[in-house]
């Protein structure tokens, strides 16, 4: 199981290219933050309804569970789900905690491989007018090198917002 998610890991890190203004704000064996900012063309109204409304137009379909996209979906109430249904297959990549609309959505988990290594995480996604700004703070049990991870997990972070962008 380790080597499968080590793979993963390094195929995805082989993959991305940052197009958004990224940080590892810090990390630790602990945890890491992650914050990004991205422009796009629009009001805040506009980013938010997009973001929410529009997932699968912008999710890269290499970083889903099922391989499409189109079937993901955001349920923007609080306890609402960040999901993935594909017939029997389905996914909680992550649990809306905060709804401020055409404000600000944050979000509680851990994506992708980060569910199954135990790690949690806290997503507060914001948006002002022309930019989009993500803070992702994830914490939990050390079975792997937090260090390593976090620039992983903001390159993977960093390729859907800069698609968000592109497709709004």
């Amino acid at each position: 199981m380790k080597t499968t998610i080590k793979m993963a890991l390094a195929a995805v890190a082989l993959s991305f290219t940052t197009f958004s203004q990224a940080e590892v704000a810090s990390s630790s064996e602990h945890g890491f933050q992650i914050q990004l900012e991205q422009s796009f063309e629009g009001s805040a109204q506009q980013g938010y309804r997009h973001f929410i409304n529009n997932v699968s137009e912008w999710w890269l379909d290499d970083h889903t569970w099922f391989g499409d996209a189109a079937n993901l979906s955001i349920d923007a109430t609080a306890g609402g789900c960040f999901c993935e249904i594909n017939g029997d297959l389905q996914a909680m990549h992550m649990q809306v905690a905060y709804v401020d609309p055409r404000k600000t959505l944050r979000l509680v988990g851990g994506l992708g491989p980060l569910q199954s290594l135990g790690m949690n995480g806290t997503m507060t996604i914001s948006f002002s007018d022309n930019k989009v700004s993500l803070n992702y703070i994830v914490g939990g049990y050390p079975t792997t090198d937090f260090t390593k991870l976090a620039p992983i997990v903001d390159g993977v972070l960093a390729q859907q917002l800069a698609s968000f962008s592109q497709t709004l």
